[in-house]
């Protein structure tokens, strides 16, 4: 990916519980970003982000891939892949080296981080996103660029998000069987980030929320630096299944109910509103007759298991609550009028809804450009970003930070 030039083509894949999406653009070397084709399909063969039926599978991706280059005209032979949170592990880990030559040099960063990812190999783990925190010679004080320091040993501290290695073979065998080979990974939450960052004020950190189909991924980002991710099955989908338990109907017709339905912000008199559905259209006497308010309930209700559940997770791996100032919110769910008051509620903090990114030329294309399919979106930027980092070497990122920032990253001991 670092090595794209002017007028690349560029091929993202977002494999979700619902929805396969596939993009094609092409990207500039001036910034300017130019969507050619999207697909959006059916996902099957796929569950929790994860390839359950590999034949199913296969005929999903080749279908959203092969309409994307009809579309873009444009035939890809590698794409960039999302991996589901639900489906990764989120380690912060330290790793030491010795320096060869008594000045660090790039190859001992290089050798540094080869060292983690042999060292995930070996449990059977890939590597997905590798950064480095904050490095450290010897026993002197941590420091944020460690080239042509002298000293013995260096020292590195790193976030580390890594999936099973049976995940990426089932995903990079599907692809194979499609003559398509995966370039790059990136996990969901940070995608998602990416695509909302242009909404969020930023502060000394961000929480991003995506609240997908059968999947809710998030991500705590410091500085631009990702330093958690995390992702559990409950969803959207889960939201139509209480109500299709709940009121007695199929999950297709509690869908529609949920659709047209999805509001936590009601009136006293609306609240006891009553809404009549049939049933059945060969009989209408089959009508069934629901308050506003019950439906907000049942709605409101799988919400705040959702975010009571993201809120644990944050605690559970030493996450402080003001390591993040505020909340961005994506994710088809996120759509639910009022989703970002009861969020705020929850947590105590500024929460609101990713609103749609400023892509160029991507005007043509405002079917995904939108909060629920923010992850595609924020792959698209990941590549972009590649090129138009200056201030970037051999990975490593040379940024001034504030000391409220390198607090929190102290305190958080990464």
């Amino acid at each position: 990916m670092r090595r794209i030039r002017k007028g690349k083509i560029i091929a993202c894949l977002d494999i979700g519980s619902s929805n396969l999406i596939c993009v094609i653009a092409s990207l500039f070397s001036d910034g300017e970003v130019r969507v050619l084709g999207h697909s959006i399909k059916e996902s099957k063969g796929i569950s929790g982000g994860a390839i359950s039926d590999m034949r199913l599978a296969q005929k999903s991706i080749i279908s959203v891939i092969s309409e994307a280059e009809r579309i873009s005209n444009v035939n890809i032979d590698k794409i960039l892949v999302s991996i589901s949170a639900s489906i990764i592990k989120s380690d912060r880990i330290e790793e030491k080296i010795k320096i060869a030559t008594g000045a660090v040099k790039s190859s001992d960063i290089s050798n540094l981080a080869n060292k983690v990812r042999g060292n995930f190999r070996k449990n059977n783990r890939e590597m997905i996103h590798l950064i480095p925190i904050q490095y450290r010679i010897d026993d002197s004080m941590p420091v944020q660029n460690p080239r042509l320091m002298s000293g013995g040993n260096l020292y590195a501290k790193f976030h580390a998000v890594s999936t099973s290695k049976t995940n990426i073979l089932n995903i990079e065998n599907c692809l194979r069987s499609c003559q398509i080979s995966v370039n790059s990974y990136i996990i969901d939450p940070y995608a998602s980030y990416l695509s909302a960052k242009s909404s969020i004020e930023g502060g000394a950190g961000n929480l991003i929320i995506n609240i997908g189909s059968d999947v809710t991924s998030f991500c705590v980002v410091i500085d631009n630096k990702l330093i958690f991710a995390d992702g559990f099955v409950m969803a959207g989908s889960h939201i139509t299944k209480d109500i299709s338990t709940i009121v007695g109907v199929s999950t297709d017709y509690a869908e529609k109910i949920k659709t047209l339905n999805s509001t936590l912000i009601l009136s006293q008199s609306a609240n006891k509103e009553i809404v009549k559905y049939r049933i059945s259209n060969q009989d209408e006497s089959k009508i069934l007759k629901l308050t506003k308010g019950d439906l907000k309930e049942i709605i409101k209700s799988r919400l705040e298991e959702i975010f009571e559940h993201v809120k644990k997770s944050l605690k559970e791996n030493n996450i402080p609550e003001f390591s993040y100032s505020e909340i961005a919110i994506t994710g088809g769910s996120s759509n639910i009028i009022g989703a970002d008051s009861l969020c705020s509620e929850i947590f105590e903090k500024p929460a609101k809804i990713s609103s749609p990114i400023e892509v160029p030329d991507l005007s043509n294309y405002e079917e995904i450009n939108t909060a629920e399919y923010s992850s595609i979106l924020g792959m698209i930027l990941f590549v972009k970003n590649l090129m138009q980092k200056e201030r970037i070497k051999d990975g490593f990122e040379h940024t001034e930070m504030s000391w409220i920032k390198k607090l929190l990253l102290k305190i958080l001991d990464v």
